[in-house]
């Protein structure tokens, strides 16, 4: 890759990464530090001059203390502050060159620093379901001014050009990649059950839609034949209350665990014991947490919506199922319960599906290339 010239001096570009959230737990905050280790991999390449990371969110010593964070760029956090926001960005210097946006909902502050000169272009991202609507008028006019705009999947462009009318060529589908950290699994963490199944999620009232409730229905469905299957769900959430509620309620709560959030080291341990990953969401963006899972040769039920259909291959490393079709999600369970091979077949090729499409190693190239405007 060459090294980018910017006024004839091939180490004056700056890049920058605006993110809404970046060091706790999350699908959205894991892409935000990806792309974080893409401009630290940039700076010590010397193919840019510097680079900084500026969250709303994030505290300024959460940003620099997060192992994932790379040294090489600079950091700054709003500590949810928008008003400290907005003067931290107005007082950038020297001028962004390239700067990545990593939320709809900060792209009209990424117009204003353009129309002020503080940042000379920009790329804006869409995770899913935020952009499955009509935007406001200054998202819309800070989506039309971005260079481009990064989608994860082809769904959530499409949705996004129909509903806002912006042209599809406006559009760049770059997808996620796993988590490729080194991270060693905690040697005594197992989760229970005979047969076990996975679900990684934030159980909030806001997000009622990952379908836990349905997996408790095929549960029920599946307590006579096949007693030894069980659900572990890990992550936290104003919900769990109730989603516990309602598992005593149908009967199987013996059947289910409720883990709560778990350190990194027993959420790998988690995805490695699993017999299989699901999660039937209704409205899922991507699902980095199907990534995560297939990276460890892990077959995947998914929901037949948004954009999980491009990251599970059904039939091939997993199932879709539609949300409201419990018969569907509990025969696609049935099947990989009672199918050992089965399972182990699906999980290696969602494992080479990670490996090739999803890799670290594309993601890196694609962010790299689209930065140093090659």
């Amino acid at each position: 890759m060459q090294k980018i010239t910017d006024a004839n001096n091939p180490t004056n570009h700056r890049i920058g990464l605006l993110s809404s959230e970046t060091t706790t737990r999350g699908g959205i905050q894991s892409f935000m530090l990806r792309i974080a280790e893409v401009m630290g991999g940039l700076v010590n390449d010397n193919l840019v001059s510097s680079a900084i990371c500026i969250s709303l969110n994030d505290s300024t010593d959460a940003l620099r203390q997060h192992p994932a964070m790379p040294t090489t760029i600079d950091v700054w956090g709003g500590n949810r502050s928008k008003l400290q926001l907005i003067i931290h960005a107005l007082k950038i210097k020297p001028t962004i060159n390239t700067l990545i946006v990593g939320h709809l909902h900060l792209v009209p502050l990424a117009l204003a620093l353009k129309i002020v000169g503080r940042i000379n272009s920009y790329y804006v991202i869409l995770h899913g379901i935020e952009a499955w609507h009509q935007a406001t008028y200054l998202q819309r006019q800070g989506l039309l001014g971005a260079d481009k705009i990064i989608a994860t999947t082809h769904y959530t462009a499409e949705e996004c050009a129909e509903l806002n009318a912006i042209p599809a060529d406006h559009f760049k589908i770059i997808p996620l990649c796993a988590d490729e950290r080194s991270i060693t699994p905690s040697v005594n963490f197992k989760l229970n059950g005979t047969f076990k199944l996975l679900c990684v999620a934030r159980q909030s009232i806001s997000e009622r839609n990952k379908g836990f409730e349905q997996l408790f229905h095929a549960l029920v469905l599946l307590k006579t034949s096949h007693p030894n299957i069980h659900l572990n769900l890990i992550g936290k959430g104003d919900d769990q209350p109730r989603l516990q509620e309602v598992a005593h309620d149908l009967g199987i709560a013996d059947q289910v665990t409720f883990w709560g959030a778990l350190p990194d080291e027993d959420l790998a341990a988690a995805y490695g014991d699993c017999d299989v990953f699901t999660m039937p969401s209704k409205k899922e963006g991507f699902g980095i947490v199907f990534l995560e899972a297939m990276r460890l040769g892990k077959p995947c039920i998914g929901g037949n919506h948004g954009g999980t259909p491009e990251v599970i291959e059904h039939g091939k490393s997993g199932f879709l199922v539609d949300y409201a079709d419990i018969s569907a999600l509990t025969e696609s369970i049935c099947t990989l319960a009672d199918d050992a091979n089965l399972c182990i077949k699906m999980g290696k090729l969602g494992q080479q599906l990670v490996m090739t499409k999803f890799s670290m190693q594309v993601f890196n190239s694609k962010y790299s290339t689209l930065v140093l405007n090659q």
